[in-house]
This record gives structure tokens, C-alpha cells and sequence, in this order.
């Protein structure tokens, strides 16, 4: 848990890890996110609220949240991965309450997350997104770069 002041911001943004009890919240916002540009989705609430539930029952589940003013603001859902070279971090999910976008917080939780994954001996953070959206630009920013020659690939199972 670690409480900063957020750039823009005159009340703290509080960071810890997510639980079941943050699970309506993070669905509401995810809904209230993703309807918005560029991908204007039509999510329904349960389906949100199942999907996350899924990921907590997952023994490598590593999610967590930055509230402000106790409410959450923005959301990184994702898992331990292992593979030859050691354990990553791989996010699924990373989104921002609009009215937080551009204000830092996102940045600040990326940063607090880096710091929790150093601390657990993780040796990379990866995560995919789509090519020319803001979170393109905004993971760049935080220190991401794109793997050249790799390609996201996947097939439908009836």
C-alpha cells in the first residue's frame, strides 16, 4: 500500500493490491472506460464482473488499483508468467477512469506496479494493445517498447 499526492491533484491517490472487494467497482469502471473512444464497447456489467472474478481465482493473479478519494480510479489486471528467461508480469488489462486520463495516475499505479513486481523478483512487464491508440502512446511513455517482428495471433475455438 503506498499513499502520493498525484500530480494535478489535491487529495491522495492510494495504490494496493486488488481483492475481491474491489471487483464491482473495477467493473464499473472498465464498462465506463472501454464505451468511451477509441473502442466504444458495449460491455455488459456481469460478464465484467465474471471475468475478473475468473483472474482472482488464478494462483498467479496479480491485479491492483489507485483510489482516490476512495474511489477507484484506475485498474491493472493481470498474472505472473513464467518462462525460461524467469517470471514476468503480463498485464490484460490497464485502464484509467476518464476523468483521471493525462493527470498521472495511470503513470503513478505503472510505477507502483514496477516497483511491487522488482519487489517479487519479476524481471519484465509485458502486455499487448492496439497500434496508434492513446495506450500505445502512453505505454511508450512509461517505458515500454514494442518488439519488432512479433505479431499477436489467434483462432477462434467453435
Amino acid at each position: 500500500l503506498l499513499s502520493t499526492s498525484a500530480p494535478g491533484f489535491t487529495m491522495n491517490t492510494v495504490f494496493s493490491v486488488l481483492n475481491d472487494t474491489h471487483i464491482n467497482a473495477c467493473a464499473h469502471l472498465y464498462c465506463k472506460v472501454y464505451k468511451e473512444a477509441p473502442w466504444f464497447e458495449t460491455s455488459e456489467l456481469q460478464p465484467i464482473i465474471s471475468f475478473i472474478h475468473e483472474h482472482l481465482r488464478n494462483n498467479f493473479f496479480r491485479g491492483y488499483v489507485a483510489c482516490c478519494d476512495e474511489n477507484i480510479v484506475a485498474v491493472s489486471i493481470g498474472f505472473r508468467k513464467p518462462w525460461p528467461g524467469g517470471v514476468e508480469y503480463y498485464i490484460d488489462e490497464f485502464f484509467v477512469d476518464p476523468a483521471y486520463q493525462g493527470k498521472g495516475v495511470g503513470s503513478q499505479l505503472m510505477d507502483f506496479i514496477k516497483a511491487q513486481s522488482v519487489n517479487e523478483g519479476l524481471n519484465a512487464i509485458l502486455l499487448n494493445t492496439h497500434k496508434g491508440y492513446p495506450s500505445d502512446f502512453f505505454y511508450r511513455k512509461n517505458g515500454f517498447d514494442e518488439h519488432q517482428g512479433l505479431i499477436i495471433l489467434s483462432t477462434t475455438l467453435e
